[in-house]
């Protein structure tokens, strides 16, 4: 189904900003977040590593803008999110977020940021 594979490339995109948010992304997160997806996202895991790989090797865009992206297309496609799909995209991003150290305050803020987005869509 495309809607889904587009909502789990926004998944891909959520996970570079997590990434990004402090001095940069570094294997650990990278590691962590390829094992997280092949679990969550099993045979459609390609979908999330490759948005993720073309943001973080190509485009380098800035995190507003790589955040502001993944939410248009949650919200485009907001009629394909199931609940399921909203847990699993938070789990992935926790899982992400907590690979480096812990998380930081910065990726706390963007996945609260997130929380509330995700579930007060219009």
């Amino acid at each position: 189904m495309f809607e889904k594979r587009e909502i789990y490339r926004a998944i891909g995109e959520l996970v570079y900003v997590i990434a990004k948010a402090h001095d940069g992304i570094v294997i650990a997160e990278k590691k962590k977040f390829y094992e997280v997806i092949e679990k969550e996202l099993n045979f459609e895991a390609w979908a999330a590593q490759s948005r993720f790989e073309l943001l973080d090797e190509v485009t380098h865009p800035t995190l507003e803008h790589a955040y502001n992206d993944a939410m248009f297309e949650f919200r485009k496609y907001k009629d394909y999110l199931t609940e399921e799909m909203k847990e699993m995209a938070i789990r992935v991003l926790q899982e992400v977020a907590n690979a480096y150290k812990g998380s930081s305050e910065f990726q706390n803020f963007i996945l609260d940021r997130f929380m509330y987005d995700i579930n007060h869509m219009n």
